[in-house]
């Protein structure tokens, strides 16, 4: 082996060399592993409940309230939406008072993941659209459970 300078090198040397990774490297790849097999095993799991109930010929209800009871922050959308289109605005804030919001971000997130997609980007979202969705699903989910419980 030789060294940058042109010179031997022995081989205690080179594997000395080697760069290894630092602690919080080794986690963020641990962490990084465990979040993508719980990502993989919940899509299993979520894919496998919708095609139970579309091989059954029915829409599958939600998989979260029916293993919790309670209901997601995005229960009632398609109601809501429904409704909205229909003009009864009451009806459609009753079954989810945040569904512009909701459908706002959901379209800005899609519109930045297809321009990240088609310019070979890596797919992530931006801060700005994390923060959003912190605040926006669980303010839906305190407005649902504080709503009537007939509208989940």
């Amino acid at each position: 082996m030789t060294s940058a300078a042109g010179g031997i090198m022995s081989l205690e040397t080179a594997v000395t060399s080697v760069e290894r990774p630092t602690a919080p490297q080794v986690l963020q790849s641990w962490w990084r592993f465990v979040l993508r097999t719980l990502f993989i095993a919940m899509l299993a799991v979520y894919v496998g409940w919708n095609v139970y109930w579309l091989g059954q010929l029915r829409i599958a209800p939600s998989l979260f309230q029916s293993l919790t009871g309670l209901p997601c922050p995005t229960t009632g959308c398609t109601r809501s939406f429904f409704a909205l289109c229909h003009g009864e605005w009451r009806e459609s804030l009753r079954f989810n008072a945040l569904l512009v919001p909701i459908c706002a971000l959901l379209i800005a997130t899609v519109l930045q993941l297809i321009g990240q997609f088609v310019t070979w980007r890596r797919l992530s979202l931006s801060n700005v659209l994390v923060v959003l969705w912190g605040i926006v699903l669980p303010l839906a989910w305190v407005l649902k459970l504080a709503g009537d419980p007939r509208y989940w």
